[in-house]
């Protein structure tokens, strides 16, 4: 498929994802309407995340790269969070490679990094839908040889609606960025 027709489908499957839903704001990460599997082999839908703000990004377990720099600045943006504060939030790891970072991938994953699965969930969903969230979070990504995939350095932070209220791009400071950001929102 030409670079055309994969941006008019991805297009129209954005139309069709993004449900009309009154609870939550237009332009709410939540009001993409697709299904995704966490770490435990559960589905559920973006909106399930809410009522908590959310530090998320889109990596892939056998990164050897960035990843592992996303992940620590995230590791230090919740050791960062006051602990009166730590219950309105959570972080969530997107998968860049989802037919390889199976469940049982993630889940061994997060347990090897020791991230705690009741403050972190590792979501696997279908290219499309990967793509499509990608897409709204405005992370670009593309395939390379051997599994390996060349993205951008982003972490975003969902309000509890879903709504992006900061985005900390490039390797260097995300972490410091991130908790300053969030310290005007305690």
């Amino acid at each position: 498929m030409n670079k055309f027709k994969q941006i008019i489908a991805i297009l129209i499957l954005s139309i069709l994802s993004f449900s009309l839903q009154a609870e939550l704001p237009e332009n709410s990460l939540y009001q993409i309407n697709s299904q995704w599997q966490t770490q435990d082999g559960e589905w559920i839908k973006l909106k399930n995340l809410s009522g908590k703000k959310q530090i998320i990004s889109l990596v892939y377990t056998h990164c050897q790269h960035t990843c592992p720099i996303i992940i620590e600045n995230m590791r230090m943006v919740e050791k960062s969070i006051p602990k009166d504060k730590k219950d309105n939030y959570a972080f969530v790891l997107v998968s860049l490679t989802p037919k390889t970072d199976t469940a049982e991938v993630l889940k061994a994953f997060a347990q090897e990094r020791k991230l705690d699965p009741k403050n972190w969930t590792l979501l696997r969903g279908d290219e499309n839908d990967v793509r499509l969230l990608a897409m709204a979070l405005e992370t670009e990504y593309k395939a390379v040889e051997n599994n390996e995939v060349s993205h951008s350095n982003l972490i975003s932070v969902l309000d509890e609606q879903g709504e992006i209220l900061y985005q900390a791009k490039g390797a260097a400071n995300q972490a410091k960025n991130i908790i300053s950001e969030l310290q005007k929102h305690y």
